[in-house]
């Protein structure tokens, strides 16, 4: 999540919105980690169990790049280490995309 909170830093000037979805049911859990980061992200919880059959969330984490429209551009299972670098990408050029 800090990679997350940094590209939210970065670009959140520039309408860029991170959304973190978290269906761990360990609400407490996520508060520690929210408050240990110092996120300042929309972190959702999910304790019914939705977002996977909504949004085809069955890993942790699932990450999604949605444009302006709200068209899913890019979904990411997992994290591996270089993956913000790609997410970067992504954004800079959805960035890119909406100001033509």
């Amino acid at each position: 999540m800090p990679h997350l909170e940094a590209l939210y830093n970065e670009y959140g000037d520039q309408g860029i919105e991170i959304v973190i979805i978290d269906a761990s049911n360990r609400k407490e859990l996520t508060q520690q980690i929210i408050t240990e980061d110092s996120l300042s992200l929309t972190i959702l919880l999910d304790d019914q169990d939705v977002s996977g059959e909504a949004y085809g969330v069955f890993a942790t984490p699932t990450t999604f790049v949605i444009d302006p429209m709200g068209r899913m551009i890019f979904k990411h299972i997992g994290f591996a280490e270089g993956m913000e670098n790609m997410l970067e990408r992504e954004i800079s050029l959805l960035l890119k995309r909406s100001a033509t």
